[in-house]
């Protein structure tokens, strides 16, 4: 017996396809990665301040693109790799306080964005490209449907 298959459709995200929007974010804050809430789609702010096709736009989309795909990765134990909450931030299965714009790391309070913390510190290695950077080579959904039409 065949199958047909529907017209299901599935909005699947990946490094190359991230939505960028530009908004006004806190001091020295040039990106965040937001990964949905209340049934968005995950995306990439980017502070107005970064000047649009600039060296420093790219690495920040290259690094939030990083944490949105760790956000995105279920881990065996079916959490995600990483997952925020307003006193938390949780890596690897291991959680970190967090409060007034600060995380508890090995004791130690650290500004958000810090390097040591760990999940920083694979975001900046993806800043300069890697397997989990940004790809400006971004297809709309029509051409998206287009190729797909041709498997």
């Amino acid at each position: 017996m065949g199958f047909k298959l529907g017209s299901e459709k599935r909005g699947f995200k990946n490094s190359s396809n991230i939505k960028i929007v530009r908004k006004n974010l806190g001091k020295n804050i040039k990106g965040e990665a937001r990964n949905g809430e209340n049934g968005e789609e995950p995306y990439i702010a980017i502070s107005t301040t970064v000047k649009p096709g600039s060296k420093e736009e790219k690495v920040v989309k290259n690094h939030e693109a990083k944490h949105i795909k760790d956000m995105q990765t279920i881990l065996s134990s079916g959490e995600p790799k990483l997952a925020y909450g307003d006193h938390w931030v949780r890596y690897n299965n291991k959680t970190y306080a967090r409060k007034e714009g600060k995380i508890k790391y090995n004791n130690k309070w650290y500004e958000e964005g810090h390097p040591p913390l760990p999940w920083e510190a694979t975001a900046k290695k993806a800043e300069n490209g890697s397997a989990f950077a940004y790809n400006d080579n971004i297809k709309t959904r029509k051409e998206e449907k287009e190729e797909m039409s041709k498997w």
